[in-house]
C-alpha cells in the first residue's frame, strides 16, 4: 500500500527517468560527434589518466574538474567509449532530476514534468555535440548538475552546499563565476565567512592534483591568457556570429518571428482550449517549429522580470536574477543547435515564474507539442548515423559518409603503425587517436583555424619540426564556422609547406571524405 502510494505521488519521476533510460538503450553510440569536439574530452582525459599534466603537457581552454575526474574514472575502470557514455547518462539523470526539484517549489507538477520532457527531446536527444550523454564540454554539463544543485540547496536554505556545489560548477566550466557574487548577495552576512571557506577549501581540492604534479601558476596564468588571446580572433568572432551569439541587428526580425510563431498558439490555445485545438497545435508546430524558436528567451525573460520585480517573492527573484547571470554567454541565442542547449532549464522555470498563471495551461500543451516535434526530428537525425564503427576503445555511430573514411583509416593504422608511434590528424578528428590508441601531439592536437590564428603559423612548424611525429594525416573537414573552410588552401599554408617538405605521401583513404597520409621522411 505504501509502494502504491508512493507510485501515485511520483509517477512524474519514474515516467522521465525511464524514458532517459530507453533512449539511452535505444541510440546507445549515436550521441555526440565522431570529428569535433566530442573524442577531445575522451582523448584529454585518457591523457591525463596515463600521467600527463594538464595545462603543463596538455593544451586546454577549460576549467580542470571534468578532465581530472574522467581521468580518474579512466584509471579505475579503464579507458573506453561506454564509461563516458555512462557518465553522460548519469549527470544528464541528475540535471533532469534537479531541475524537477526546482520547478516543484514554484508551481505544479504537470508544468515541472512539461520542462522535463522538453529538455529530454531537445537536449538529450541533440544529434549533434550539444547533446547531454556525449557533449561537447563534460565540464558543461558537469558545471550544469553543480549550478542547479546549488540554486535547489539556497532555496532550501542549506547554504554552505550551496557554496560548495557553487564552486564544482566553476571548477567545471568558469563561466559560472558570474553566479558566485549574486549568491553572496543573497546569503548576506548569514555564516559568510564559513560559506566562503567551504568555497576555497572545494576550490582547493579540484586543483591539489594538478598543484602535486607541478603545473604551476605560471602554467594556468599562460593557459589563461591563451583563452583571452582567442576572445579578440577574427576566427572566433565569425564562429560565434555563425552560432548566433554575438548580437547583430539582423537578429532582430528572427527574434520577432519567432517570438510570433510561439505567440499565436499561446493565445489560440487560451481563447480554444479543447482537444481539437490540441491536435491543431501539435499539426502547427511539426512544420513550423525550427531550434530557434527560443532564440530571443532571454532578453524575454529579463523584460518580464523588470515588469513583474515588485510581484515576485525572493526566491522567484534570486532564481529568475541567477538564470540571467548564467546565460549570459547564450543570452541572444538560445537555440537546440548551440550552447543554449544546455541553458534549457533556467529558460523554461522562469517563464513559466513569469508568465500569467492563464497562461500556463497553454504554455503547458504548447511545451509538449514542442516536445513531440522536436523528439520525432531529433529520432530522424539520430537514425541517420547508421554507420558503426567497433574497436576495443568502444562503439560509436556516424553517417556513412565520415564513418567509411574513418573507419579505414582507424583498420590502416592499426595494421601498419606501431603503437608508440605520434599520429596528429588535422584539421581535427581525435577520434582516429583515441580508437587506434595512438598518442597526438598534446598542444597541437587540433589546427581549427581559431587556433592557428591564436598561435601563429611560425611557432606551429616549430613545434612540428622539434617533436618530430610520425605520421601527420589531413581531412578535407569543411572548418568554414571558422571562417576558413579547407586547411592547407584557405589557411595554414605554411604549415601544409612544412609538412609537404618534411613527409611524403604515403596513401589517400576515402572518396569524398578523404584521409590524405603522410610518414615522415626521416
Amino acid at each position: 500500500m505504501v509502494i502504491k502510494q508512493f507510485f501515485k505521488n511520483n509517477w512524474q519521476y519514474f515516467l522521465f527517468n525511464t524514458i532517459i533510460l530507453l533512449i539511452f538503450a535505444i541510440f546507445y553510440g549515436k550521441f555526440g560527434d565522431i570529428i569535433v569536439d566530442s573524442f577531445r574530452e575522451a582523448y584529454i582525459s585518457e591523457q591525463v589518466s596515463k600521467g600527463q599534466i594538464l595545462y603543463k603537457n596538455i593544451f586546454s581552454i577549460y576549467a580542470p574538474f571534468a578532465y581530472l575526474f574522467n581521468a580518474l574514472i579512466f584509471k579505475i575502470i579503464g579507458s573506453n567509449l561506454k564509461v563516458l557514455y555512462i557518465l553522460g547518462l548519469l549527470f544528464s539523470i541528475g540535471i533532469t532530476n534537479v531541475t524537477y526539484l526546482i520547478s516543484n517549489l514554484f508551481f505544479d507538477k504537470k508544468y515541472s514534468l512539461s520542462i522535463i520532457l522538453l529538455i529530454i527531446s531537445g537536449a538529450f536527444l541533440s544529434p549533434n555535440v550539444f547533446n547531454y550523454i556525449f557533449p561537447y564540454s563534460y565540464g558543461i554539463l558537469y558545471g550544469l548538475f553543480f549550478i542547479l544543485l546549488s540554486i535547489y540547496f539556497f532555496l532550501k536554505n542549506k547554504i554552505s552546499l550551496a557554496f560548495i556545489f557553487c564552486a564544482l560548477a566553476i571548477c567545471s566550466k568558469y563561466e559560472f563565476l558570474l553566479f558566485l557574487p549574486l549568491l553572496i548577495f543573497y546569503t548576506k552576512k548569514q555564516n559568510i565567512l564559513k560559506n566562503i571557506l567551504y568555497l576555497f577549501l572545494t576550490f582547493g581540492i579540484i586543483f591539489t592534483p594538478l598543484l602535486i604534479q607541478n603545473v604551476g601558476l605560471n602554467n594556468i596564468i599562460a593557459s589563461f591568457q591563451i583563452t583571452t588571446n582567442m576572445t579578440s580572433t577574427k576566427t572566433l568572432y565569425w564562429f560565434y556570429s555563425i552560432m548566433g551569439l554575438t548580437f547583430r541587428i539582423e537578429l532582430i526580425p528572427i527574434y520577432l518571428i519567432n517570438f510570433i510563431k510561439l505567440l499565436i498558439p499561446i493565445l489560440f490555445l487560451y481563447k480554444f482550449y479543447n482537444a481539437y485545438s490540441i491536435i491543431i497545435t501539435f499539426i502547427y508546430f511539426y512544420f513550423l517549429v525550427s531550434p530557434e524558436i527560443f532564440l530571443y528567451i532571454f532578453p524575454l525573460i529579463l523584460i518580464l522580470f523588470i515588469i513583474k520585480f515588485k510581484n515576485l517573492n525572493q526566491n522567484e527573484r534570486f532564481f529568475i536574477l541567477a538564470s540571467l547571470l548564467i546565460s549570459i554567454k547564450v543570452f541572444f541565442a538560445t537555440t537546440l543547435q548551440s550552447y543554449g542547449t544546455f541553458f534549457l532549464p533556467f529558460a523554461f522555470i522562469s517563464i513559466y515564474v513569469l508568465c500569467p498563471q492563464k497562461i500556463q495551461k497553454s504554455l503547458f500543451i504548447i511545451f509538449l507539442a514542442l516536445s513531440l516535434n522536436f523528439g520525432i526530428k531529433n529520432i530522424k537525425q539520430l537514425n541517420q548515423k547508421n554507420y558503426k564503427i567497433v574497436t576495443k576503445k568502444g562503439i560509436i555511430y556516424t553517417s556513412p559518409y565520415y564513418g567509411k573514411s574513418i573507419d579505414s583509416t582507424i583498420n590502416f593504422i592499426i595494421n601498419n603503425t606501431n603503437s608508440e608511434d605520434k599520429i596528429i590528424v588535422y584539421p581535427e578528428c581525435l577520434s582516429i587517436n583515441y580508437l587506434t590508441d595512438r598518442k597526438s601531439d598534446n598542444k597541437f592536437y587540433s589546427l581549427i583555424p581559431l587556433y592557428v590564428e591564436t598561435f601563429g603559423e611560425d611557432i606551429i612548424t616549430k613545434r612540428l619540426s622539434l617533436t618530430k611525429p610520425e605520421y601527420i594525416i589531413i581531412n578535407n573537414y569543411d572548418t568554414s564556422n571558422y571562417y576558413y573552410s579547407l586547411f592547407g588552401i584557405d589557411y595554414a599554408q605554411n604549415i601544409f609547406k612544412y609538412i609537404d617538405n618534411n613527409y611524403k605521401l604515403k596513401t589517400k583513404i576515402g572518396d569524398n571524405f578523404v584521409f590524405t597520409i603522410f610518414e615522415n621522411k626521416y
